[in-house]
């Protein structure tokens, strides 16, 4: 029997932080490798981050909406650079970042994140974008299959939707430059 928790998508970490479908999602389909340099474009409570921090080194990265936030999330993770910002605006240089996570809804407008998210990742890095199985559309939301084509139109390449429990992702790779 599942728990109210678990009913509603949420999992705790070892911190006792919770974790949303969307950042399971995330966890489980990223490659990560250790000492890769991660961003999480939506780094809420910190639980992803956290997780990820736990089973190897890493160069952690997030953004938060409010700079409190941001100062909460950074000192519960000590080494990870946190800061306020937005999604269409992503203060790191191009080329920064071998993952990139998106474990919430694009907020804002969607070709400027995935461009940003885009410009940040090196060649060859890889974007994990938190994707509902079951679409509930509002009027401003694309659907995964708008997702994937945006994607692929922006440059991503094998760009596809994978499954994990109540949720998903929408995974792609920013072209080496062997690909181009």
């Amino acid at each position: 029997m599942l728990t109210k928790t678990e009913a509603l998508g949420y999992e705790l970490t070892g911190k006792g932080q919770r974790m949303t479908a969307g950042m399971r999602a995330c966890a489980s389909w990223a490659a990560v490798e250790e000492h890769d340099k991660v961003l999480d474009m939506a780094c809420g409570n910190g639980a992803l981050l956290n997780e990820l921090n736990g089973k190897m080194r890493l160069t952690l990265c997030g953004m938060c909406e409010s700079a409190d936030q941001a100062r909460v999330v950074s000192e519960q993770l000590g080494d990870a650079d946190v800061i306020a910002g937005r999604m269409e605006d992503i203060p790191w240089r191009d080329d920064t970042f071998q993952v990139v996570l998106l474990p919430s809804a694009i907020r804002g407008d969607v070709q400027r994140v995935l461009d940003e998210a885009l410009r940040v990742l090196r060649d060859g890095g890889q974007f994990v974008m938190a994707a509902p199985l079951f679409s509930f559309r509002g009027d401003n939301e694309l659907s995964r299959r708008e997702l994937l084509r945006l994607m692929q139109e922006e440059g991503f390449r094998d760009v596809s939707f994978r499954a994990c429990g109540l949720s998903g992702a929408i995974v792609g790779w920013k072209k080496s430059a062997i690909d181009r």
